[in-house]
């Protein structure tokens, strides 16, 4: 088995679809062919050639290395009907990060010229609505692409695209002759920059005129009629239509319909009906969206080439330029989006953790403590990029120059992928006047959102230590994991580290400072507890950008307690909402071929019984209970009910629980909040995490009775 092969099996980054044949083909070839030094795609491996779904997958391979596994297939006609059960099936199969399409669509003359690229801002129906006897009332379910998706595209450039070629003097001679020749104004044509500068417009014009192609009549400028029959030569003669174009990507709405529209009235009709600024036109982006959106997919993107402008003058000429260059944008920027180390971050495929709370400071316990404070800061910063790159929140109190929090702050918001910090501080004002010269040094060129949580201030000086710590402890109470390095016996961290112990808070205590964290490392029994960790690491101050790592084994050592459950277990209940079906899909396929029967909650209803007793059932017959946290959960009633019951089962020792958090949402159920959680922001992270467990937990003692 190749590595598309596993590819298939496992799950791939981009699952892209057209509708046409020629669009199809046009995917492939761009895919092999790459741009601009990245390789692109070495071979394509073909899937299930004789069943109804084939598909083909290869990986697409970046300059710099980097990778991302692509799987290409179509319907075997266009429109949405031949295209949904396509999308829908290969999607809940292939699980993709993103669902895709590019292909060919009319472009709004207005907003795209031909051979253009519209990537959808939103995708909607527009021919979905009512029909009366005054006329058409839409009634439009519009789905808008995903923000980051519509940024990349804005700022997409198509110069270093195989199909972009700057016009020459002879082709901007003859471009503008044809939007004379279609009854265009090439002064207000979207594409006029890219082919006619200022200097060359009237060099242009005054030439067409001296050749007797063009008469012009103050602001009014014509065809001869040698204009127009050299025109409709060129024309008729351009039987493939262009090889390279100065094209552009235009990012506006798209509209899908059931008819190929050419009657160059649909523009103004969609404007009255509710989306004055439709770019492109065509049958199956609203497919994509629709299928993305139901089944929970965060990423998807259509990129459709400009072949027409849905008139009278609609022909196939521009079809194939269209269709190759709406591939090229589209792995460009499926390249800058799932390849990229910001994606990964924002995906947080890196890590199983949420957030992370660092505290520290010198300690005057080394051999060297006038060069602690240096020695802080730089592993500090290695500290905070390292929890930005793994996806994860960073949690601190302290904007003091002295403290791990703000050196921490700096690598964290440094690194390009930080998200968000969470400051939790005091009132008072030299605390306030720290955070204004904090944010004013980190300065305003970063995306990494700076969140203040305030508590009560000192009420005198000598109660300061007792307002840091309670800032410390709720900021504590809200991480799932604590880093520590260094920090003084006789301050508030050692406090702090003695009550994350008591809430049994996953801590990886770094020692090499001495200190409250070295205390901390100290207490643990490493080997009876984490025996698979490699704590001696913990001594190392090289040890310190693999801290996530580290993190990450304690969280999931935490899901992997010793227990007295059934082990391994025979009937797991994947208790998860809808719009997480792709998740689910992909962890029941996982455990039924481990030999572990898979519950999922509608599929154990029968038509004899109500809904809540089936359910109730399936849950009571279950060994594990996994639930699949995420927004959409905390919002089922159902959902809630089965975690419910999970609960009490689980309260008095009947059945193992999980709860794998898919979007980083806070936990609801207050009887939830304190078990353990771990983070799987896609459906491979669950697999693989799922996995984990069961291969590596082991049963306290034996069940009286069970296996």
């Amino acid at each position: 088995m190749g590595l598309g092969a596993d590819a298939a099996a496992g799950g791939v980054d981009v699952l892209i679809i057209t509708a046409l044949k020629e669009e199809y083909e046009a995917a492939r070839a761009a895919g092999s062919a790459g741009y601009a030094g990245h390789p692109g795609v070495a071979a394509w491996e073909e899937h299930e050639s004789e069943s109804l779904l084939p598909f083909l997958v290869g990986t697409y391979v970046l300059a710099d290395g980097r990778s991302m596994t692509v799987a290409l297939a179509r319907p075997t006609r266009m429109g949405a009907t031949a295209t949904a059960p396509v999308v829908s099936t290969l999607v809940e199969r292939l699980r993709p990060r993103c669902l895709a399409m590019c292909g060919v669509c009319a472009g709004n003359p207005a907003h795209a010229a031909l051979g253009d690229v519209v990537v959808a801002e939103l995708a909607y129906a527009y021919d979905e609505g009512k029909r009366t006897e005054d006329g058409f009332e839409g009634d439009h379910r519009q789905i808008p692409a995903p923000e980051g998706w519509l940024r990349a595209a804005q700022d997409l450039g198509t110069s270093d695209l195989p199909s972009f070629g700057e016009a020459s003097p002879h082709e901007a001679r003859i471009w503008l002759m044809e939007r004379l020749y279609a009854g265009e104004d090439p002064r207000r044509h979207p594409a006029r920059s890219r082919f006619l500068s200022q200097a060359s417009w009237t060099d242009q014009i005054q030439g067409l005129q001296a050749d007797g192609l063009v008469a012009r009549d103050g602001a009014a400028l014509s065809l001869t009629d040698a204009g127009y029959a050299l025109i409709e030569q060129l024309v008729y003669d351009d039987l493939d239509g262009p090889r390279e174009l100065p094209f552009a990507v235009v990012v506006g709405p798209m509209a899908s319909g059931n008819v190929v529209v050419k009657d160059g009235l649909t523009w103004s009709r969609l404007k009255q009906w509710g989306v004055r600024s439709v770019a492109g036109l065509e049958m199956e982006s609203a497919v994509i969206a629709q299928v993305a959106h139901r089944l929970g997919l965060s990423d998807w993107v259509v990129a459709k080439g400009v072949m027409d402008h849905a008139d009278p003058r609609k022909d196939d000429r521009y079809k194939q330029f269209a269709a190759r260059s709406s591939a090229e944008v589209l792995f460009k920027l499926l390249g800058r989006r799932l390849a990229s180390p910001q994606v990964v971050a924002e995906s947080a495929a890196l890590s199983r953790i949420r957030s992370v709370y660092v505290l520290g400071g010198v300690t005057g316990e080394t051999t060297y403590p006038d060069y602690e404070q240096s020695q802080l800061a730089h592993v500090c910063e290695q500290l905070g990029q390292a929890v930005a790159k793994a996806g994860a929140e960073l949690i601190v109190c302290s904007p003091f120059p002295d403290s791990a929090d703000l050196h921490a702050v700096i690598g964290y918001v440094q690194s390009g992928a930080g998200r968000i910090v969470h400051l939790h501080s005091p009132r008072h004002p030299e605390v306030a006047e720290r955070q204004t010269e904090m944010l004013a040094m980190l300065g305003s060129g970063h995306d990494t959102e700076i969140k203040n949580w305030y508590y009560p201030g000192p009420e005198d000086d000598d109660s300061r230590e007792q307002a840091w710590l309670l800032c410390q402890i709720q900021a504590m109470e809200e991480a799932d994991v604590v880093i520590a390095v260094g920090g003084r016996v006789s301050k508030t961290a050692n406090t702090v580290l003695h009550l994350a112990e008591a809430r049994r808070k996953p801590i990886v205590p770094f020692e090499f400072l001495g200190g409250a964290s070295r205390r901390a490392y100290q207490r643990r029994d490493w080997t009876a507890v984490y025996p698979a960790l490699e704590h001696r690491r913990l001594m190392d101050r090289d040890a310190v950008p693999d801290a996530m790592k580290i993190a990450d084994q304690l969280v999931t050592a935490r899901l992997r307690t010793p227990h007295n459950y059934r082990w391994p277990p025979r009937r797991v209940f994947i208790s998860r909402a809808r719009p997480d079906a792709a998740f689910a899909q992909a962890l029941e396929t996982y455990l039924s071929g481990a030999g572990i029967t898979a519950l999922v909650g509608e599929k154990e209803l029968r038509p004899d019984r109500m809904v809540n007793p089936t359910i109730e059932d399936a849950v009571l017959s279950a060994d594990l209970f996994v639930v699949l946290w995420s927004r959409s959960y905390a919002l089922s009633r159902f959902c809630y009910d089965e975690i419910e019951l999970a609960l009490r089962r689980h309260a008095v020792g009947e059945i193992q629980l999980w709860i794998i958090n898919l979007d980083g949402s806070d936990i609801v159920p207050p009887e939830a909040r304190a078990l353990p959680q771990a983070l799987a922001r896609t459906p491979h992270a669950l697999v693989a995490l799922v996995r984990e467990l069961l291969e590596h937990a082991e049963p306290a003692r034996t069940v009286p009775g069970g296996a």
